[in-house]
């Protein structure tokens, strides 16, 4: 399958912890300029749309960006304006920083989020792999992800969220 993983990383935080250019090492992603990101789906916390399982026909036309930067200085994005971005509903991280912090997802973690949402677990378990920290993040958020899986609109991935969090 051809690579549909993006990132634009804004050099905000250690790049030696970057979750995405780990990822790139390995041929998973591919970074890209801001002014690149065109027509696909882009996670943002800003955004007023869910991330959907339907949404995995633009990952497959455009593919998938995330926007690789410190948790910090997330006001830095609040204004982006692109044309397909989505937001995902809370999980727990398991990443080191953030740990059990309801939403604080790396970039590692929503990548791996979307991918599962969308109906790629075998995606998500791949990019997850590559750090040993990881690999519980789907096992803790087994229930909400299959719940989110089945969400048709915003309303039903709300209502799903005040089921967990």
């Amino acid at each position: 399958m051809q690579n549909r993983i993006y990132y634009v990383y804004l050099k905000q935080d250690d790049p030696k912890k970057s979750t995405m250019k780990k990822l790139e090492h390995y041929g998973l992603a591919i970074k890209i300029r801001a002014n690149m990101i065109g027509k696909k789906l882009v996670l943002t916390p800003y955004s007023d749309t869910y991330l959907l399982n339907s949404d995995s026909f633009i990952y497959t036309n455009y593919g998938i960006c995330l926007i690789d930067g410190s948790w910090n200085l997330i006001d830095t994005i609040k204004n982006l304006r692109v044309k397909n971005a989505r937001r995902l509903p809370l999980l727990l991280p398991v990443n080191p920083v953030n740990y059990g912090k309801p939403g604080k997802l790396s970039s590692l973690e929503a990548l791996a989020a979307s991918l599962y949402i969308m109906g790629y677990p075998d995606a998500a378990f791949e990019v997850l792999s590559k750090y040993s920290w990881a690999q519980n993040f789907i096992i803790i958020n087994m229930e909400p992800l299959e719940e989110y899986k089945k969400c048709k609109n915003n309303e039903e991935c709300r209502d799903a969220e005040k089921l967990f969090f």
